[in-house]
């Protein structure tokens, strides 16, 4: 394929030749006993030519008003014009972070499966392109869409057809087809892009697309990578206007009311700098700088709170984001630091108690009188399925529990504590188990605790509490030589003569 001169008018009009080529139908006239220079100078002087297709044995010359497929002839030349352009070619297109990798091979592929739809056979191009600019102007999206994308199966590598099938498909609602592909489409027009106009209107087009699908922070880095190849006052309007929606801002805010030391947490829209930014010259609480503050992904989290409290929380314009966008408008958020509410837990995952001296269970309450409590014990036959199932040391809900009562194990006692009570602040109660369980038999026991007036569902986790009352602590080791145990008094830290063993099965057979 050669771009081939003309005459004087070649340059304002440009030929594209093609060998062993034809372009078939839109016969405007047919020139006799001309060269290939000829009928190539003949077509740039007239305005209607768009394409011709030249016989070199004849010597004749056929005139095309438009252009369709370019079909393979051998013997013939084919020409297409290539309409004037007063902008300089400024290269292929650069790689953009916010085209993927995915997002570009989509585009090839789209680029490929392009064919004329079966009721636009025998149009030109042109034809089509016209076409489609009046159904979307009738808004009539589908239609336009597929007169595009046959304009396109016509001439792929024309930036234009795929800039304004971009725009159409971006004008869908972004639950249609035409919506989610807009994308691709705009990846293809950017690629194919070779003049700064080409490259801006394929930029704002795939900005749109964007935006049509909620990508917001791609659509904004496509605006502005368009207006850094040439400013146009509309497309700086539109992406203010959706920076001012959708760019860098206060999303959300929440507060920690349930610790002990009360925060509240202002969340952005898009991830913080990471690191050199002093965050804490931007935020205000109470009109002075917060005791404590805290910057970490995309939030800030402002510390030294009280229960009971109101606060007035100020963002000074200017703050800084990680996607090289500030803070544009002075956020203030009035918030109320409500009590803790009503809750009960255990302290840890630690189970074994000693097996001398007085038992009891830490248990934790905040803003409570009281707990309803349940134990459960799981025989020691059964540890195994407890094991294989993953439920030993886990919290238990409704359904988990009754499990235990009807198949595990047993429901050995139930009841209720009193507690202490200090507004706002954690109260430790020992819970005595061997006033609950005077007598107990091996296995595992199971301990869940619900503050009185609990409205928690059914499904719900519950604090809760596994245990075994035992001197014996065991250690094993796995190795070539096989399992070593080690058997020792967890009062006195000394080995243990005469403890008997029992391996068992993944089976729960003894092994």
């Amino acid at each position: 394929m050669a771009a081939l001169p003309a005459g004087a008018e070649a340059a304002e009009r440009q030929v594209t030749i093609v060998k062993d080529a034809d372009f078939f139908g839109f016969d405007l006239r047919t020139e006799t006993n001309v060269s290939l220079k000829d009928c190539q100078s003949i077509c740039v002087n007239d305005k209607a030519c768009k394409a011709f297709t030249y016989n070199p044995k004849v010597k004749w010359c056929f005139l095309k008003s438009d252009f369709g497929p370019m079909n393979s002839f051998p013997g013939a030349v084919a020409g297409k014009i290539v309409e004037p352009d007063a902008e300089r070619d400024i290269g292929p297109a650069p790689a953009q972070a916010f085209i993927s990798k995915d997002l570009q091979q989509q585009a090839r592929d789209a680029r490929d499966a392009m064919v004329v739809a079966d009721d636009q056979m025998g149009q030109g191009a042109s034809s089509l392109a016209a076409v489609g600019m009046a159904e979307r102007s009738a808004g009539n999206l589908d239609r336009a869409v597929t007169a595009f994308k046959s304009a396109i199966a016509i001439d792929k590598d024309n930036a234009d057809l795929w800039i304004e099938l971009t725009r159409t498909g971006a004008l869908g609602a972004s639950d249609t087809d035409i919506a989610r592909q807009a994308p691709i489409w705009g990846a293809m027009a950017y690629s194919l892009s070779r003049t700064t106009t080409a490259r801006a209107a394929a930029l704002t087009a795939l900005a749109q697309a964007f935006a049509a699908n909620q990508t917001w922070r791609s659509a904004l880095n496509a605006y502005k990578a368009s207006l850094a190849v040439k400013e146009d006052a509309g497309v700086r309007a539109a992406y203010v206007d959706l920076r001012a929606r959708q760019g860098f801002r206060v999303v959300n805010h929440t507060i920690d009311t349930d610790s002990a030391t009360p925060r509240a947490c202002v969340e952005f829209s898009e991830p913080l700098v990471k690191a050199d930014v002093d965050y804490s010259s931007f935020v205000t609480l109470n009109g002075a700088a917060p005791q404590g503050l805290e910057a970490k992904g995309s939030q800030i989290c402002i510390e030294g709170l009280a229960h009971g409290e109101r606060y007035k929380i100020a963002l000074r314009p200017g703050l800084p984001s990680s996607v090289d966008e500030n803070l544009e408008n002075a956020v203030d958020l009035d918030i109320y630091v409500r009590d803790r509410s009503a809750s009960v837990r255990f302290t840890g995952e630690n189970f074994v108690l000693p097996g001398t001296a007085r038992r009891g269970i830490p248990i934790v309450s905040v803003n409570t009188t009281g707990a309803n409590l349940k134990l459960y014990r799981i025989g020691d036959r059964n540890i195994a399925s407890v094991l294989t199932n993953s439920q030993f040391l886990t919290q238990m809900d409704g359904y988990n529990a009754q499990r235990i009562e009807d198949e595990l194990g047993e429901m050995v006692w139930q009841g209720s504590i009193d507690f202490q009570t200090d507004l706002n602040k954690d109260v430790i109660t020992s819970f005595p188990v061997d006033e609950a369980l005077p007598q107990r038999k091996p296995g595992v026991y199971v301990l869940t605790a619900a503050a009185i007036g609990d409205k928690s569902e059914y499904w719900d986790a519950k604090a809760t509490q596994w245990f075994v009352v035992s001197d014996i602590g065991l250690t094993t080791y796995a190795g070539t030589d096989g399992l070593n145990v080690f058997a020792r008094s967890l009062d006195s830290a000394r080995p243990i003569a005469g403890v008997e063993l029992q391996l068992l099965a993944k089976n729960n057979e003894v092994l």
